[in-house]
């Protein structure tokens, strides 16, 4: 929340003294902050969340701040908005980057690419049975798909009688 309120107070700043620079430069402090403050565990976030932040900031600001034709202004003035401040989105993700790396990014990333590897592979642990269709070979998905219930589900049906 921190940071959405200094990209907004930066974004309204240049609203009313027409200095994008502030816009920009209170993007770079952002997003810098944010990377020295946060836990390493989540360096991986928040160097992914400043651009999203500061477009949301940008959208609220200029809707706040628009004149006649809402839409039209809204949209025209993200746009120039935008322009403007580039070099310094570009300076600020860079600086958040560097800042996050030398404090264990790549950990973070090296992570992340285990957990989607570990949750890519199928247990092998269980019976092809119990496994999902998608997880099981081909020849275990014809299988079920010519005989009936698997036999646990049969034994759970009692008998018919009297």
């Amino acid at each position: 929340m921190a940071m959405l309120a200094v990209f907004a107070l930066g974004l309204l700043v240049d609203s009313w003294m027409g200095w994008p620079v502030l816009a920009g430069a209170f993007f770079v402090i952002g997003s810098a902050a944010a990377v020295v403050y946060v836990r390493p565990g989540d360096l991986l976030m928040v160097t992914i969340v400043p651009p999203l932040l500061f477009g949301i900031a940008l959208v609220a600001v200029k809707a706040a701040t628009a004149t006649g034709n809402v839409v039209l202004s809204i949209s025209e003035g993200t746009a120039i908005t935008l322009a403007e401040v580039a070099p310094w989105l570009f300076a600020g993700m860079a600086l958040a980057l560097v800042i996050a790396w030398a404090r264990g990014l790549r950990g973070c990333v090296r992570e992340l690419r285990q957990d989607l590897r570990a949750a890519g592979r199928p247990a092998t642990d269980r019976p092809a049975t119990d496994r999902p269709a998608a997880d099981r070979p081909a020849a275990d998905r014809r299988a079920d798909a010519t005989v009936g219930p698997p036999p646990s589900a049969a034994a759970d049906v009692p008998p018919p009688g009297p």
